[in-house]
């Protein structure tokens, strides 16, 4: 299930990706997509992060596994159908056994006018520290 749909800019320590939320969107609730979704966008952002830098290495990108986090604030509730997101990832603590965390942002950036008041005024609908694991070797077990 894949829910960004571009990466807009990406840096040595962040990426910025683009994720737009259609009427076909497969985790749609009521016509909306609900807060639940938020941190599973965030961590897609992580994982558009490490392929990049996967691939600027010459290695294949591996699984990636989103094990938690350590805070996660909410600021809305729900983001509406025509609603574009932007996830920002940025790396706070990474290792060389594939362990790291990363400070995420999820913002919108446009919307139809009709519901834009009911979204945050400053764009923030989320931000967290995520937990994640990709084992080096491929290997879960």
């Amino acid at each position: 299930m894949v829910l960004i749909d571009c990466v807009k800019e990406f840096g040595d320590d962040y990426t910025v990706c683009r994720a737009p939320v259609g009427d076909k969107h497969i985790l749609l609730q009521d016509g909306v997509l609900p807060s639940m979704a938020y941190m599973e966008l965030m961590a897609q952002g992580i994982g558009a992060f490490a392929g990049i830098e996967a691939l600027k290495a010459g290695e294949p990108v591996r699984l990636g596994f989103l094990l938690g986090t350590r805070k996660l604030d909410l600021f809305a509730d729900s983001v509406p159908v025509g609603t574009e997101l932007e996830v920002r990832a940025h790396v706070s603590i990474q290792d060389l056994g594939g362990m790291g965390v990363f400070d995420c942002e999820l913002r919108w950036t446009d919307a139809p006018e009709d519901v834009k008041h009911l979204l945050p005024s400053d764009g923030l609908l989320a931000k967290a520290s995520l937990n994640v694991y990709s084992p080096k070797d491929g290997q879960v077990i």
